[in-house]
């Protein structure tokens, strides 16, 4: 299974760079990420949830962000990871502020899990779990014109097993934990340099690395052939710069990749002086980590 992608757990609506720009470079107020501990959550669960929205200037401290759980399903004839109406609707707002604790709906696995919520025409139909098994609790942030919609992974009983399979999966299952970024490191022509002194106009290889219990092992329950497969989580890290340009907005491996670390290059700009970098790591089952630095470009 490859990375799913910018779409999995951060939506961008109207948090997207101009027109012409690649994803990875800052031309305004964005918000690019949110962390959730846990980065699992089951019905009643309070979770603390930290954003980083970053502008040309630095990141930004987002006391006016908005945070708005959504409840409404996704209408069949929607082809998107969520409904419209969570990003248009008006919805109630459940905090503000750049980090904030939110308690997850009761009725989180009925709305957007394996659990079919009753309806005045029927009992209508569960949702499909992604390809790691998850379900997820959209949450809209808003923050002036800029929108996003972020995806809690919900902790949901499994649908469609036997007791005996349901027993098993439980016995091998564990939560998904947030990775974790340890460093990053530059080098200029194979050479090692210090991110307080690097060259102007010139190709650099930044590599990032995470410490190695970030990709974790985890089952996943297969309805159709009533079986319990391990998987392993794929990781992938997304980069943003304020000047330069990054050769990938988006770097990584797949599942079951072993490396701790991805690398990119960086074209560094002309003029001296700092730039501002995040780094943003995402693992397959929603978890997220995240890391600023401030580049020196010297004469």
């Amino acid at each position: 299974m490859g990375k799913p992608g910018l779409l999995a757990f951060l939506l961008l609506a109207n948090c997207v760079p101009k027109m012409g720009n690649p994803a990875s470079l800052i031309t305004q107020e964005r918000i690019i990420a949110v962390r959730a501990d846990p980065a699992e959550a089951a019905p009643g669960d309070t979770v603390q949830y930290t954003s980083l929205v970053v502008s040309p200037s630095g990141t930004v401290d987002a006391q006016d962000l908005s945070w708005i759980l959504c409840s409404l399903r996704k209408p069949v004839a929607e082809n998107t990871p969520v409904s419209q109406a969570c990003l248009i609707g008006d919805l109630p707002q459940s905090a503000q502020g750049g980090a904030v604790s939110i308690q997850t709906p009761s009725a989180a696995c009925v709305n957007f899990g394996p659990l079919a919520p009753p309806s005045s025409h029927g009992t209508l139909r569960p949702s499909d779990p992604d390809a790691t098994g998850g379900y997820y609790q959209p949450i809209r942030l808003a923050l002036g014109t800029g929108l996003a919609i972020f995806r809690e992974r919900l902790r949901c009983d499994l649908a469609g097993a036997s007791l005996l399979l349901s027993q098993e999966f439980r016995a091998r299952y564990t939560a998904n934990q947030n990775p974790t970024l340890v460093s990053l490191s530059a080098l200029v022509d194979e050479t090692p340099t210090s991110l307080d002194s690097l060259p102007a106009g010139q190709r650099i290889r930044l590599v990032a690395a995470w410490s190695p219990d970030s990709a974790e092992s985890y089952p996943v329950f297969d309805s159709a052939s009533q079986t319990i497969a391990d998987h392993r989580e794929a990781l992938w890290l997304s980069w943003f710069v304020t000047a330069g340009a990054f050769e990938d907005s988006v770097t990584g491996g797949g599942e079951g990749d072993a490396a701790i670390s991805t690398e990119n290059v960086w074209q560094s700009p002309l003029t001296q002086g700092g730039v501002f970098l995040w780094l943003v790591l995402h693992d397959s089952r929603g978890g997220t980590d995240f890391a600023s630095y401030t580049l020196t470009v010297a004469p």
